[in-house]
């Protein structure tokens, strides 16, 4: 702290400091007075002596807009007296008028540093009061020196009753006692932090969810002045998302309750279908047993969709290796004389845990009996918008009218399961087209933007 520092805290009120700088300059110009009749040459110095310039700087400083008249009025004093007592020299205005001139110069500099920390200290001060959430700051003592109109109306503690406080007293009115926040493990070397906790003494006692920010307030030559901490009431959130979460799980109960029970009822219809089957050879009637078997099988494909779309999101997306993928979904199928080659080592994407059921249902349109695929394909290519992840077959590929729906849910063909990569793709930003050629095979591209992929 500096002396200038040290005296402003001592003369705290208006009046003291005006006390303060009224003795300090009679003092020093009594001083040199003194000097002056006893025969010193200490008065004639041609620079102003230290004593000389604190009431100049104190005044300055406390009373930027002053401080130059005050200066001025002091030097013009000074030079004054020296002119009367001192003997007459022609030499005066060569030895008097620098000192007088820069003791002025002192007041100005003084001044107009003091005037330009007062006006960031302002708008620092400002844009503190202003912010939305509740914030206060305290020095490296421990005490509050900014506490603004939403920490006022979060807590009831006004600005005046808290400035200046110490002790960890800017805590008791969230938890009823003095004890250290975020604020105060800043000030001791850590962070920025984060925090989410719960008081009991916010909201009328009903308590509240609060999320704390907090972080140092830097000083000179990267020393630490102080902390400041924002807080937020996130009550409301935490309740909405704890109801919506309490709903998705009835949700999902629900739903697992209907998948069970039109799987147990499926089951009967196709025991019903095969006695069915068994007893009837009338080729009509096979015909409609038939019929009713694809409309069944339709409505387990749509029981398994769904099952897997209430997967999708529950575990947050990672950095997937494709190859492995890409084999482990290939293993759950039956690819039979259909060859498969993926040449995607060393490749990661950061996408859903659920990438496998994108290559498992992709593999399976291509492995459809009425695809005539032989071959499937997956490579990657990179590009200057990200990376290209290709899965191909040399089967008959899709006309061009079925393309424009091909990610909506249709009961057969290519629609099968593709709603569902599109959904488990989209949720880190990858898309999927098809760009193949009709009569020479479907070409599937999910398409990776540039940050979600790496070659390891």
């Amino acid at each position: 702290m500096t002396f200038t520092d040290r005296l402003a805290v001592s003369f705290t009120s208006s009046r003291n400091r005006v006390a303060a700088i009224a003795v300090l300059a009679a003092l020093t110009l009594g001083g040199n007075l003194i000097g002056l009749l006893i025969g010193a040459p200490e008065g004639l110095l041609p620079l102003p002596a230290l004593p000389l310039s604190i009431p100049i700087i104190l005044t300055s400083y406390w009373y930027p807009r002053r401080g130059l008249l005050f200066s001025a009025c002091f030097a013009a004093v000074y030079a004054v007296t020296v002119f009367i007592i001192s003997p007459p020299d022609p030499l005066f205005a060569f030895t008097i008028l620098p000192r007088a001139v820069f003791l002025v110069l002192i007041g100005g500099v003084v001044a107009l540093l003091a005037s330009r920390l007062r006006t960031s200290e302002r708008q620092m001060n400002e844009i503190i009061e202003f912010l939305p959430d509740a914030t206060f700051a305290i020095d490296r003592e421990g005490k509050v020196i900014a506490w603004n109109r939403a920490m006022e109306e979060m807590t009831g503690v006004s600005k005046e009753a808290m400035l200046g406080r110490g002790d960890h007293e800017y805590a008791v009115p969230f938890y009823g006692e003095r004890r250290p926040l975020l604020a105060d493990r800043v000030l001791a070397g850590e962070g920025p932090l984060v925090a989410e906790v719960t008081s009991t003494h916010l909201g009328g006692g009903k308590g509240a969810h609060l999320r704390a920010t907090a972080t140092a307030l830097p000083g000179e030559r990267g020393t630490v002045a102080g902390a400041i901490e924002s807080i937020r009431d996130v009550s409301d959130q935490v309740m909405m998302e704890a109801a919506l979460q309490n709903t998705g799980r009835k949700l999902n109960t629900l739903t697992g309750i209907l998948r069970i029970d039109l799987s147990n009822r499926l089951a009967v219809l196709y025991g019903h279908l095969t006695v069915g089957a068994m007893k009837f050879d009338d080729p009509a009637v096979l015909t409609f047993i038939d019929d009713l078997k694809d409309a069944a099988n339709g409505i387990r494909r749509q029981i398994e969709i769904s099952r897997a779309f209430r997967e999708i999101g529950t575990l947050p997306p990672a950095w997937m290796p494709v190859q492995e993928t890409v084999m482990r979904a290939a293993a759950g199928i039956a690819f039979d004389s259909v060859s498969l080659e993926a040449w995607t080592a060393r490749l990661e994407v950061f996408a859903d845990p659920h990438l496998g059921t994108v290559f498992l249902h992709l593999f399976e349109n291509a492995l459809d009996p009425a695809t005539g695929a032989r071959r499937v394909v997956v490579t990657y290519h990179l590009r200057p918008d990200g990376c290209a992840i290709v899965v191909e077959d040399d089967g008959v590929g899709i006309p061009e009218a079925e393309k424009e729906g091909l990610f909506l849910q249709r009961p057969e063909g290519y629609g099968h399961g593709l709603i569902l990569a599109h959904e488990i793709l989209a949720i880190t930003g990858i898309a999927i087209r098809e760009t193949g050629t009709p009569g020479r095979g479907a070409r599937f591209e999910l398409l990776v933007p540039s940050g979600g992929y790496r070659v390891v």
